[in-house]
């Protein structure tokens, strides 16, 4: 077999590849196999007629046009690897000639993944919230834990934020009532801002007995503003416990309140110092896709990254023994939003794929050959498949370059990230301690966005069919 790799327009190539026709022979008889079990032709039984028999029966060309499309994918990914091509979809394969006899001749039409740049990413700078724990901090945390203990008193005082208000909602638009929004004695603390836009302003400052009138402009806002009346019945203030060492013993674990804040303290600074991890590699990378030069994505490509976050997403609804209906039941969420949601992620993964393999490419990322065996035992290991074997296997269908290059991505991005410089929301430099005091399992969250993880090795060779999201 030999192959010719010709450029078409953007990244697409047309790939003719010649066949010997005693090349083919295994696929006919693959195919005379299949056929026979197939087909009924009296006096033989099934899966036992002759070669001869079934030409005579069914042609010598129809039995060859099967056997070459059967051997179709086994050529083509042949060719694809031969060639070294990154390729995402492949289109258009047509036999060219050989379906009567002599040697065969394919041609495909295949879409390259496309190589972009980044210029300037070792200017990068990124902006996180500070990792360090605050007195203020502190305190917000004190006081969520003190209103679970605090008690509910009437006041007659002007209605101010944290205050709880037992009110009368009534609506309308453009005069006509709207009835779904009538609620009675219901109970809202002030402050809170997940009711009805505009009611917070509205109710500071009003009184027990008080009626006002407010606009507001739902989420969306296409059906134009509603008019809300609105009774205030009670205003309730919440009272907190006092801070004393009493108080701490009763709350939680602790037998002082010093002690509790300390530990409060600790939470706190794992739990910043996390989130700061997440959001310093989260924003690392947009800045970094901002400076990718390629601003349209192939569609194929986020067709790829689709498929497999669907699939993935299946395989843990159904692990949790969770049907789909009931999902979307448990979350409020439309079959619309979801793929909308699936399709928004697919961009972003196939978008950070492209980056880190620019970097890869700009860094000359290597990656160590005991690092790479020890990165396969791992594989053959979750497979409980022989090493030797399974390195055998994957060397032979290129997916051995596959985690190659998920390796080098993971050490560009650690690289990339040395690189970047870290400062908090008030411009002052954030150390990069905090980077390797967190918790180990974040270090693998990123590269999810970008990799298809260990279940995608030994899938497909590359030529993935071009369909619509």
């Amino acid at each position: 077999m030999q192959s010719t790799i010709t450029p078409a327009e953007g990244t697409n190539v047309k790939i003719i590849i010649d066949i010997d026709e005693a090349e083919l022979e295994p696929s006919l008889n693959a195919a005379l196999t299949k056929i026979s079990k197939d087909v009924r032709i009296p006096g033989f039984r099934q899966g036992k007629v002759p070669r001869k028999v079934l030409e005579a029966k069914l042609g010598r060309s129809y039995i060859r046009v099967e056997a070459i499309n059967e051997a179709i994918p086994g050529f083509l990914s042949d060719a694809i690897l031969s060639n070294d091509l990154d390729v995402i979809a492949t289109q258009n394969v047509n036999i060219k000639s050989g379906e009567e006899s002599g040697p065969i001749v394919l041609e495909a039409d295949v879409e390259l993944r496309p190589e972009v740049t980044i210029v300037g990413y070792k200017g990068v700078k990124v902006v996180i919230p500070t990792p360090e724990v605050t007195d203020q901090d502190i305190q917000d945390q004190l006081k969520r834990l003190r209103e679970q203990f605090g008690e509910l008193s009437e006041v007659e005082d002007p209605v101010v934020l944290d205050h709880q208000v037992s009110i009368d909602v009534r609506a309308e638009r453009g005069g006509e009532h709207i009835p779904e929004l009538d609620v009675e004695d219901f109970l809202y603390r002030v402050g809170g801002d997940n009711f009805i836009p505009g009611l917070d302003d509205a109710l500071l400052g009003h009184k027990v007995g008080d009626d006002l009138t407010f606009e507001a402009v739902p989420e969306g806002g296409e059906e134009g503003p509603i008019t809300c009346f609105v009774k205030v019945k009670k205003v309730n203030e919440l009272k907190l416990p006092e801070l004393t060492d009493e108080w701490a013993a009763e709350a939680s674990e602790f037998e002082t309140l010093e002690e509790l804040k300390n530990s409060l303290k600790e939470q706190l600074k794992t739990t910043k110092k996390s989130r700061s991890k997440m959001l310093f590699k989260d924003r690392a990378l947009a800045a970094l896709i901002e400076l990718m030069d390629l601003k349209e994505l192939p569609q194929s490509l986020v067709q790829q990254e689709f498929d497999h976050l669907l699939r993935d997403f299946s395989s843990r609804l159904e692990a949790q023994g969770i049907q789909l209906e009931q999902y979307l039941t448990i979350t409020g969420t439309t079959s619309d939003q979801l793929v909308s949601q699936i399709l928004a992620d697919a961009q972003n993964q196939a978008r950070v794929d492209l980056v880190l393999r620019a970097l890869v490419r700009e860094e000359a990322v290597q990656v160590a050959a005991e690092d790479l065996e020890k990165e396969i035992r791992a594989y053959a290991e979750s497979g409980q498949i022989e090493f030797d074997a399974f390195r055998d296997r994957i060397t032979e269908n290129g997916q051995i370059k596959v985690i190659e290059l998920e390796m080098a991505k993971a050490k560009a991005l650690d690289q990339f990230l040395e690189l970047v410089e870290i400062a908090d929301e008030d411009g002052n430099p954030v150390s990069r301690e905090f980077m390797a005091e967190t918790d180990a399992k974040l270090d693998d969250d990123l590269v999810d966005g970008s990799e298809s993880g260990k279940d995608g090795i030994e899938g497909s060779s590359g030529g993935e069919t071009n369909d619509s999201v």
